[in-house]
C-alpha cells in the first residue's frame, strides 16, 4: 500500500516518540543514576538518521527511508546497511509503529 509523504512523516514521528518511551523506561528501570539518554533526528536527502546520545557520547540507532518509511540497521555513522533481503528491518507506518524492530539500544539484527 502506498503512503503519501505526510502519512511516513506522521507515522516517523511517532516512531521517534516511541522510542524515546522505550530508552527512557529502559533506562529509569535499570540505570536510574545515569544520565538521559535522548534520541535526535538529522535528516539527509534520503534518510533520516536516528541518533542517541548523552553528555558523554553519541551512537547511531538507526535509519529511517524517507520514501516508504523502512528502518534500516546502520551500516556506518553515514549510511544504512542496504545490502540483501534482510536489509529493512520494518516500517515506521506498521500496526507498532516500527517498535518492534527495535531496542533500546537500536535496531534489531535480521531474524
Amino acid at each position: 500500500m502506498e503512503r503519501s509523504k505526510e502519512e511516513i512523516e506522521f507515522a516517523f514521528e511517532t516512531f521517534v516518540a516511541g522510542v524515546q518511551k522505550l530508552v527512557d523506561k529502559y533506562q529509569s528501570e535499570n540505570f536510574p543514576t545515569l544520565d538521559r539518554v535522548e534520541i535526535e533526528v538529522n535528516p539527509g536527502r534520503k534518510y533520516w538518521k536516528v541518533v542517541r546520545y548523552s553528555h558523554r557520547s553519541r551512537a547511531v540507532f538507526g535509519f529511517v527511508r524517507k520514501s516508504d518509511g523502512a528502518i534500516l540497521k546502520a551500516s556506518n555513522w553515514d549510511a544504512p546497511f542496504t545490502k540483501g533481503p534482510s536489509a529493512v528491518r520494518g516500517y515506521v507506518n506498521d500496526s507498532s509503529n516500527g517498535l518492534n524492530s527495535v531496542t533500546p539500544y537500536g535496531v534489531v539484527y535480521a531474524r
